[in-house]
């Protein structure tokens, strides 16, 4: 059952790729699994990005502002409530944001 979730995911993935850019809402149009596939992929493509930039390592890649366990599934939450701007902006873009506005994730 895994190994198809995960084919379904990444069939998923492949056609939101192909059609340019992951939005922030591709990502929470499909289903928990899938979403957390095109998180997963936005967020080391934004990590590479700013590390790039910055000339940092990222040491915190998942940060849960409530306090608790961090995870990529507390992370896309934290990304969709409060970095998507707009249903159309680009995935990676939030995750971007969401690291060069908070400098303790390099520490």
């Amino acid at each position: 059952m895994n190994k198809i979730i995960l084919i379904l995911s990444l069939s998923i993935a492949s056609f939101y790729c192909n059609a340019e850019v992951i939005t922030c809402s591709d990502a929470t149009s499909v289903g928990s699994e899938a979403s957390l596939s095109l998180h997963a992929s936005a967020q080391k493509r934004a990590q590479v990005a700013v590390e790039n930039l910055l000339e940092k390592k990222i040491m915190t890649p998942y940060v849960d502002l409530a306090g608790g366990k961090a995870t990529l599934k507390s992370m896309s939450s934290l990304i969709e409530t409060y970095w998507c701007e707009s249903p159309s902006t680009p995935l990676h873009s939030a995750y971007f944001r969401f690291y060069t506005n908070n400098k303790n994730v390099f520490q």
